[in-house]
């Protein structure tokens, strides 16, 4: 037994640990990647060039001028026509490719980051080498319908969703309280089907619209909320089949009580009228 403890908190301090470096990785390579978008709209690019992986080419100064250079000035000028000088850049999301399993590279991390203006949104991909922490390529990826820019979407769909999300919350929140002030056995069981069981979600992202999902990370009482810029964003709410399914339960309980409250109730008046005839026979015979 104390074997396979041991076993199970080594794997366990593997995978904190591991997660720890996933994470930090992608910190300093978000962080990278705002740098050498920095330094491009700024027209640096011999910093845009210290920030990537060229190996030997970097010595040579005609493959620096007539290749890397142009393409530098190709994308400053991309990124320029569509959101101007100076964007805003938002964090999307780490894309670990580990040599265990099948990828385009193997130690690389992808990094997704978004930049905008008050009118445009677009996204840029660039990959990583994990041994040097250096750029391989950089890119703008395409948003959607192949496009690499799309206008800022209107919002108000997305906090219209947000309402729903937050009702779905308070439902869950309102049977937790019945289960708590009720006199259920085993209520731990109930609690847990109210927090686990909420699939599938319901999920909604001001560019992807409304989209639907088994599990979505909906882990506080069958919600969520991603702030990831307005690529990234999304609220999340899971149909929460524990809660309804106790809603139900209680629901039921409250028509028995109700019913066999009336019935009481009737039962009395009857019982009620049957000795006032009882009493008026007793003195009629009298």
């Amino acid at each position: 037994m104390k074997k396979k403890l041991l076993i199970i908190l080594t794997a366990l301090t593997i995978g904190f640990l591991s997660s720890c470096g996933y994470f930090q990785n992608g910190y300093d390579y978000g962080n990278t990647t705002k740098q050498f978008m920095a330094s491009l709209m700024h027209k640096d690019y011999n910093k845009c060039i210290s920030l990537m992986q060229l190996g030997n080419k970097t010595s040579d100064k005609r493959y620096m001028d007539t290749v890397i250079k142009p393409g530098l000035v190709d994308f400053h000028n991309t990124i320029a026509r569509t959101v101007g000088e100076d964007p805003d850049y938002s964090f999307l999301r780490t894309e670990q490719h580990s040599t265990l399993v099948s990828a385009p590279i193997p130690n690389t991390t992808t990094i997704l980051l978004e930049f905008s203006n008050d009118k445009n949104i677009g996204v840029i991909e660039a990959l990583f080498d994990n041994k040097t922490g250096k750029i391989m390529s950089i890119r703008p990826d395409t948003v959607k319908a192949g496009k690499i820019i799309q206008p800022l979407p209107n919002r108000t769909h997305f906090w219209i969703f947000g309402i729903f999300t937050l009702c779905v919350f308070a439902f869950n929140i309102h049977v937790l309280i019945r289960v708590y002030n009720s006199d259920m056995a085993n209520k731990w069981q109930k609690y847990l089907a109210i927090i686990l069981l909420n699939v599938p979600a319901v999920c909604y992202s001001p560019i992807q619209g409304l989209f639907f999902q088994f599990f979505a990370s909906q882990f506080f009482l069958g919600i969520n909320f991603v702030k990831l810029g307005y690529m990234g964003s999304t609220f999340i709410f899971g149909i929460p089949l524990g809660g309804l399914y106790l809603f139900w339960q209680f629901r039921k309980a409250d028509k028995q009580k109700r019913f066999e409250s009336k019935l009481s109730k009737i039962l009395i008046k009857v019982e009620g009228k049957r000795l006032k005839v009882k009493g008026f026979l007793q003195l009629k015979v009298k």
